[in-house]
């Protein structure tokens, strides 16, 4: 869709552009009518003149009186003409020369206005009209040379079009210049809201037109009630951390009571399973810790995350003398929810680390998207379990302790950003690939 600016600047064009042509035909047919109609008028009242000055004698011959005519009728091809038409005779004026000015003969109170090629190719607008003199029908007409009327015509036209242009330019630029001076609050607005989603800012300027002030009001005030609950879940998630560690040093305790003393099968499961909630407690805390505070919509700095997570997870496998290799983009960013990412590459991560052998490679970079692709030297999956990976509660080797559900988790967040997650067999270690891609995402 247009930006705003360009749908008013656009809208305006055109306006003014339909304005030009319809002002320009309206003007231009309205001088033309009005100069020919002047013409008309003035041809006509020399038809009459002529009329007033012509006898017929008895033998039916037209005398024109001519001393009281305009001299142009005598100068020769001087550019006004007249003719005088009996049904017995036809007269002409001498300023035709020998031009043949012949008109159709019209009926007494008739009139016509002829468009004729002159003497000379002279474009002559000529008035015809059927009068009774004498007893006797008379058609006379005079024609004007009109070359100066289609000259001034077209030099009217000439400028008034250039000037029209002129002004329309100079329009197009005082309209952009106050839509941009109207819409410069949009444009600070547009920046910010830029700025917001890089992280450089955690606010956006409220000092705006009514017409979008209530909006970005609305927007600071769901951030800060994201930013707000987003701290007292982490805040819940570590306080119920701590009593669940609580509650566990209490079984502890009664493992190591006089009942149990004896009972060292009893005793010896339940150090087993409170260890197995320790430890989870414990990757869930760190992964709060790494995760840390992150605005809404703030473009997530991926590199940053990665080494923060690799860093946990080597403490948490200690045991394996773990290699973990990272190729990531420095310049890729997440535009999404950091804590998606974050259970995103945790889940798939922690299963490589827990299946691998020593090695676990991680890539990411950007392919109109970003694409993640993890390998691990584990043992791998057949290839009749792979597809079964994702579903909730599916464990391909039940004597790993686990609950089955990392992948579904993962697989559920890759499908909300639009993604794809594949899994194989890696070419490299021959261990497990899986390969996901975030269409939703886009890099800077």
């Amino acid at each position: 869709m247009r930006s705003v600016r360009s749908r008013l600047s656009i809208g305006l064009a055109i306006f003014l552009a339909v304005l030009l042509i319809g002002q320009w035909l309206w003007l231009t047919f309205t001088i033309d009518r009005l100069i020919e109609k002047q013409v008309i008028t003035r041809l006509q009242e020399e038809t009459q003149t002529l009329v007033a000055h012509i006898h017929i004698n008895a033998e039916g011959e037209i005398l024109l009186d001519d001393r009281r005519l305009s001299s142009s009728y005598q100068r020769a091809f001087s550019g006004l003409y007249f003719s005088i038409q009996t049904p017995q005779q036809q007269l002409f004026s001498r300023s035709l020369w020998d031009f043949d000015l012949s008109t159709p003969a019209l009926n007494v109170g008739e009139k016509a206005t002829l468009y004729l090629e002159g003497p000379g190719q002279q474009p002559l607008m000529a008035v015809s009209a059927g009068y009774l003199k004498q007893g006797q029908q008379v058609t006379i007409t005079v024609a004007e040379d009109i070359a100066w009327m289609l000259e001034d015509k077209t030099h009217f036209q000439w400028t008034f079009t250039t000037l029209s242009l002129l002004g329309v330019l100079a329009l197009l630029g005082l309209q952009f210049w106050i839509v941009r001076r109207a819409l410069r609050p949009l444009n600070k607005a547009k920046n910010e809201l830029k700025l917001l989603g890089q992280g450089d800012i955690e606010k956006i300027d409220e000092q705006a037109p009514d017409e979008i002030r209530p909006l970005l009001v609305e927007l600071n005030r769901l951030m800060a009630s994201m930013v707000t609950k987003t701290r007292r879940s982490r805040q819940s998630l570590g306080n119920l951390a701590h009593r669940l560690k609580t509650q566990l040093t209490l079984l502890n305790q009664i493992a190591d009571s006089e009942e149990l003393k004896n009972d060292a099968v009893t005793k010896a499961a339940i150090y087993q399973q409170t260890q197995e909630i320790k430890q989870i407690i414990d990757r869930e805390l760190k992964r709060a810790r790494v995760s840390g505070l992150t605005l809404p919509g703030r473009g997530v700095d991926i590199h940053e995350l990665v080494v923060s997570l690799a860093d946990t997870l080597k403490r948490i496998y200690q045991d394996k003398q773990l290699i973990i290799t990272c190729q990531v983009d420095k310049q890729l960013r997440f535009h999404g929810d950091r804590e998606d990412l974050l259970e995103l590459l945790g889940n798939i991560m922690d299963n490589a680390c827990k299946w691998c052998q020593s090695q676990v490679e991680l890539e990411i970079k950007n392919e109109k998207g970003i694409a993640i692709r993890v390998m691990d030297d584990g043992p791998g999956c057949h290839d009749d379990d792979l597809s079964a990976l994702t579903q909730r509660g599916f464990r391909a080797d039940e004597s790993t302790p686990g609950s089955g559900l990392g992948l579904a988790i993962v697989f559920d967040i890759v499908e909300s950003y639009d993604g794809t997650m594949q899994f194989a067999q890696s070419q490299k270690w021959g261990g497990l690939q899986v390969d996901i891609h975030l269409q939703a995402s886009v890099a800077d």
